[in-house]
């Protein structure tokens, strides 16, 4: 009920431009198309509409799904207890009404956070969405087989209450509910998920996808926080290409961090940080190359000798040769740390990287 109160506030504010407080006399029930804005209760019982010139407010009486409220708006005069009285009955009688498009086009605009607060309850209710914790998951198909991938998450998909939407050409999203939570099966969290959509997608459909993964949030009302975080995961991957398939927010928490910090800023640090020198290794493919796939094997010397096809004692030279330049022996962690950062830091203020 509070839920279709709230949206009858919304909606004759939107016509008229008025904005309604309502309370319960008989609860702490709240209710106000004027957000954190603390109730002016009268110290008297309201009966039908009454104009308070002492308070500048227009009180009235209405009763809505059997129960009695009070509700306000400001003003006094004459016209306020015209509308105040016109309220009244589109309050009591529901008579406004919101043309709402269909379930997707609603899906759409709750995961894009271009719907209201009020209608994201209401398509809850009406769909019986639960209130459960969820994340977002972004799928990036850039070979025109969107459809076709879309239509493989719907069967994906491990129960009826998870959702799955295009959004563009190129892209659709998914909205995992968890319950009891990302612990059971092949998984055991967002990154492994994402993997697995990955995966599935290409060996049963033979198609490339990255995947964006969001973080989770404590109900459905919240996936557009969780959708927004997966976009932004995909859109820094791109920036800062790893090669993988899956990208997830967490990983480019501290990118997002620095992406709001001005660039004088950002280039005063790369100034401390780069020695003269190390300009011929951010120019030099190789040993770019070689450095992220070290940095990515979390350091593991073995393991990137593997995946780069490359003999140990090259490796060991070429990371010799970056010690030498940069100062910054990238096997130590705090090293690695500190050259993984002035990457970051380089494209961010858009020089580049091997350029």
């Amino acid at each position: 009920m509070e839920y279709e109160l709230i949206l009858l506030l919304e909606l004759i504010k939107k016509k008229t431009g008025k904005e309604i407080r309502v309370f319960s006399e008989l609860d702490d029930g709240v209710y106000s198309s004027v957000e954190g804005e603390e109730i002016d209760r009268p110290d008297y019982k309201v009966v039908g509409v009454t104009a308070d010139e002492e308070r500048n407010k227009t009180y009235f009486r209405f009763r809505h799904s059997s129960e009695s409220f009070v509700g306000y708006i400001d003003g006094s005069k004459e016209a306020d207890v015209s509308f105040a009285s016109l309220a009244v009955a589109l309050l009591e009688n529901g008579v406004i009404k919101e043309n709402f498009g269909s379930k997707s086009e609603s899906l759409r605009a709750i995961v894009l956070g271009e719907e209201k607060d009020a209608n994201v309850q209401k398509y809850m209710t009406k769909y019986s969405i639960p209130d459960e914790a969820c994340s977002a998951f972004v799928i990036y198909c850039g070979n025109g087989r969107l459809s076709e991938v879309t239509d493989f998450m719907e069967n994906f998909k491990s129960n009826d209450k998870d959702c799955v939407l295009t959004i563009d050409e190129n892209t659709c999203a998914y909205i995992k509910f968890h319950g009891a939570g990302l612990t059971e099966g092949e998984y055991q969290s967002l990154a492994e998920y994402a993997e697995l959509i990955a995966l599935s997608v290409k060996d049963e459909m033979g198609i490339e996808v990255k995947v964006g993964v969001g973080g989770t949030v404590k109900s459905f009302s919240e996936c557009s926080i969780s959708y927004r975080q997966a976009v932004a995961a995909v859109r820094m991957g791109e920036v800062f290409s790893t090669g993988s398939s899956v990208m997830t927010y967490k990983e480019y928490v501290l990118i997002k961090i620095l992406e709001d910090v001005p660039k004088y800023k950002l280039q005063e640090f790369l100034d401390i940080l780069l020695e003269p020198e190390a300009k011929s290794i951010f120019s030099d493919d190789e040993m770019i190359t070689t450095a992220e796939e070290f940095l990515k094997t979390s350091l593991n010397v073995s393991e990137t000798s593997r995946n780069l096809y490359m003999h140990r004692n090259t490796l060991m030279y070429r990371l010799d040769k970056i010690d030498r330049a940069t100062g910054l022996d990238i096997r130590k962690f705090q090293d690695a740390v500190t050259f993984k950062l002035i990457l970051i830091l380089y494209k961010l203020l858009g020089y580049g990287i091997a350029e």
